[in-house]
Formats: structure tokens, sequence, C-alpha cells
């Protein structure tokens, strides 16, 4: 799970796609939150709706800037926390939020604020597109593929919370082997299940998620 190749070329074509047909034909305002160096913003983009993209790292914003001019797209970029930036002053109709983006509000409370502050940025009747955490990678989990361990080549580790469904991934030199528990350095993320994703919907006052493309996109909407 690279911060900018979050999953395989076969499987984000699949979810490009699935957003792409998901807003239909007609151009409209849409949110990137998360945008890294444009895998989505971009054929958004393409296709004719007016993009904003959003994220925190001013690599990732130099690495979309460059990708837009090389498309000659003029999308806004926008560095920053999405609570800082959200709202933006005119309503959208869209808020994608894949890459595993979402996945990063490790902290519940965090993730419905999160939620919160999509519904408030659009219009009624929009759409918050995630990643379907739950289609996608907890079927992994079931077949016990993500278990605490470090890999033959001492290169990886997983390390799950004690009582929560967060892990970290430790790579290269924070690899440690004699550590079981999480670390305040580590990158905490949150595997969302499905009763969760409902949960947070609901504190959100958004409608229950739908799986329009299992294992691609999960939506919710400003009702």
């Amino acid at each position: 799970m690279n911060d900018w190749l979050p999953m395989d070329h076969e499987q984000s074509v699949i979810q490009i796609k699935s957003v792409i047909e998901l807003l239909g034909d007609t151009p409209l305002d849409v949110v990137d939150v998360g945008c890294g160096d444009g895998r989505i913003l971009i054929p958004l983009a393409v296709a004719g709706h007016r993009v904003v993209g959003i994220d925190v790292d001013p690599t990732a914003m130099s690495a979309c800037a460059m990708q837009c001019s090389k498309a000659a797209i003029d999308a806004e970029l926008l560095e920053g926390s999405l609570f800082d930036i959200l709202p933006l002053s005119e309503p959208v109709d869209a808020i994608v939020c894949c890459g595993q983006t979402f996945m990063l509000l490790h902290e519940v409370e965090e993730a419905v604020e999160a939620l919160k502050v999509f519904k408030k940025s659009l219009r009624s009747g929009g759409v918050v597109i995630l990643d379907d955490i739950p289609g996608d990678l907890w079927p992994e989990v079931a077949r016990g593929s993500w278990a605490n361990g470090v890999n033959e080549e001492g290169s990886l580790q997983f390390v799950w919370a004690e009582n929560d469904a967060v892990f970290a991934i430790r790579e290269g030199e924070e690899v440690d082997a004699e550590c079981w528990e999480l670390k305040e350095s580590d990158q905490r993320v949150r595997l969302w299940t499905m009763g969760a994703m409902q949960l947070a919907a609901r504190l959100a006052e958004l409608s229950a998620p739908e799986v329009p493309v299992a294992g691609a996109i999960l939506v919710m909407r400003a009702v």
C-alpha cells in the first residue's frame, strides 16, 4: 500500500472507470481529497469534470502539478489538510477520497468529522466516493493474509493493535521484531468494516454506503 500506488494497476483501472461511470457524462464539480500524483484527478479532468485536488503532501502536490501540466489540464491544487480547506466557498457535486486515504483517519471520531465536512461541502444529492475498503481488503484478512509478522527478507513488518482494527506496516530500518505493540512513530491506519462504515455514515447524516462495484468504490449520498 504505497502512498501513490495504493493498489495494483488492474484494480486502479477498474476503480477509475467505476468513478467516471458513477459521475456520468455531465460535467460536475469534484474535489479529490488525497489526490496524490493525480491518479484519479487527471482522468476525471480528461472526462470533462471540474476538479480540485487536495493533499497534505507537498511532494504529491508537485508531482500532481507536473502530471497536470503534461496532460494540459488546468486543475486547482490546494496543499493542506481537508479540515482546513473544506468546505470550499461553493458546494460541489462529489467528493472523491480514494487510494486508501480514508484509512489514514484511524481515529473513528476524526473519520466521522471528515465525513461531516464532506457532507457540508456537497450540494443536495451530492456523493462521497471512497474505496470499498471492506469489500477489497477484509476478504484478505479472513484468509489469514494480514497476520502479525515479519517477511522472510526482514524488510517488512505487520503489526496490529491489540483491541482494534488498526494496524501499521513497518519497512526497512523501522522493522523491530522485538516489538509487537504499536509505537508513537508508527503510521496507523484503520481497516474499516462495513458495519463501522455504516455507523460513521449515519453519524455524519449521509446515506448508508452503497457498493456499485464490489472491491472498487463505496458511495454515500448527501440527503
